[in-house]
């Protein structure tokens, strides 16, 4: 049985600010077949390093969010295509884009700054693993869709629903801030037991030498139905 996994740079979303016309960095997927040695390493690079950036992937057992048998969820679970995203507790009510991979590799920005750009090559909100969503924090002319994504705290509802109004509903777990070249690329995107939706934005200091702000922020959800009751 062969299993997806791909390798992200930190630097994806240099674009969340209009300041910049930086595009956000994904490397192609890489196909791991189950009989692979038990690490796969993968390297990804981008414009603003002199050299690339390697790191190895672990089997989808060691991956954050599986770390034992009891993470495994017992009941089938079905993701959906996103349409739509609801945060009350920040005002977010967007639509949301499918995009992929450019031609260089890098994975396409959200087209605007009040729109919500979804990953199609990984996993749909709803379905086993890690959904990674991202939007812009600000223009040149005002905030922008995820400015408020900070404020997000525990225990906070995010609404998914695709075209036909089938909704999957997560709630907030944590939120980190990472340095852009510095994250945990497995933890964000990588394999979960459990249905996870990641958000992404930028945060900290706009660096005019990079072209984007020096960190990017994610905020961890998990899928209610996957949290004790």
């Amino acid at each position: 049985m062969k299993r997806w996994l791909w390798a992200v740079m930190i630097l994806f979303l240099g674009a969340c600010a209009a300041e910049t016309n930086n595009e956000t960095q994904v490397e192609n997927t890489a196909e791991v077949d189950e009989s692979a040695p038990e690490e796969e390493t993968l390297s990804t690079g981008s414009e603003d390093q002199s050299a690339e950036t390697s790191f190895s992937l672990p089997r989808p057992s060691e991956l954050a969010g599986a770390s034992s048998e009891s993470d495994i969820m017992s009941y089938e679970r079905t993701g959906i295509e996103p349409h739509r995203i609801e945060i009350p507790a920040i005002g977010v009510d967007a639509e949301i884009e499918d995009v992929g991979l450019l031609p260089g590799g890098q994975m396409d920005e959200p087209s605007t700054m009040d729109g919500v750009a979804w990953y199609e090559g990984g996993y749909q909100p709803g379905e086993q693993g890690s959904s990674v969503m991202a939007g812009h924090i600000d223009s040149r002319t005002g905030p922008a869709v995820f400015f408020d994504l900070e404020d997000l705290e525990e225990g906070d509802e995010i609404i998914v629903t695709d075209e036909s109004g089938e909704a999957r509903v997560f709630v907030v777990q944590t939120s980190e801030a990472y340095d852009r070249e510095d994250a945990p690329l497995q933890k964000i995107f990588g394999y979960s037991y459990r249905s996870q939706l990641n958000l992404i934005t930028c945060t900290g200091e706009f660096n005019s030498e990079a072209g984007t702000h020096d960190q990017r922020l994610v905020v961890y959800t998990v899928l209610k139905e996957d949290l004790p009751s």
